[in-house]
């Protein structure tokens, strides 16, 4: 299976390991922009809960200036706000319950076992972080996105002569 592909900008970002042309680097920004979706109606779907909706108004309030989101993402966000709304209905099961809760086996013996909701938790908090990070939600995914590009340099007598060779 290929690699993922990478937009052109972050491939810049990213010092341009192609070695992609000054025509192939526009042919690809000009293919980008056409095939970018419009982001006229990002709202979060009815089927969310409160909390989850909460949550989707928050980060689409605080993406707003990023340029980012997009209407077809918003499915995407949806889902990571409702892991969000489930991760904090187990955190409140869990403190109101504890950590440990008592468990009767098959033999009608008492034993205290940690709480099953901590594993859902911890399943819920993985998907939060696979989709935050896909989504740009992270310090580390935003860090490629605000990685200042290389300021173009005038061209060197040679580059005049010849071109980019």
């Amino acid at each position: 299976m290929g690699r993922k592909a990478i937009p052109i900008e972050l491939q810049l970002i990213n010092g341009n390991k192609n070695r992609l042309t000054k025509s192939e680097i526009e042919a690809r920004r000009s293919a980008e922009q056409r095939l970018k979706p419009r982001a006229d109606r990002i709202r979060p779907p009815a089927w969310l809960s409160p909390v989850a909706k909460r949550e989707f108004k928050r980060i689409v309030k605080e993406m707003d200036g990023l340029d980012v989101l997009t209407n077809v993402d918003v499915d995407a966000l949806a889902l990571y706000c409702d892991a969000y709304a489930a991760y904090v209905e187990c955190t409140r099961i869990i403190e109101d319950e504890g950590l440990m809760v008592e468990y009767t086996n098959k033999a009608a013996e008492t034993n205290k076992v940690p709480h099953p909701l901590l594993t859902k938790k911890k399943q819920l908090a993985e998907q939060m972080k696979a989709l935050a990070t896909e989504m740009g939600l992270t310090p580390a995914s935003r860090t490629k996105l605000a990685m200042s590009k290389e300021e173009p340099k005038e061209p060197t007598e040679f580059e005049r002569m010849f071109g980019d060779v």
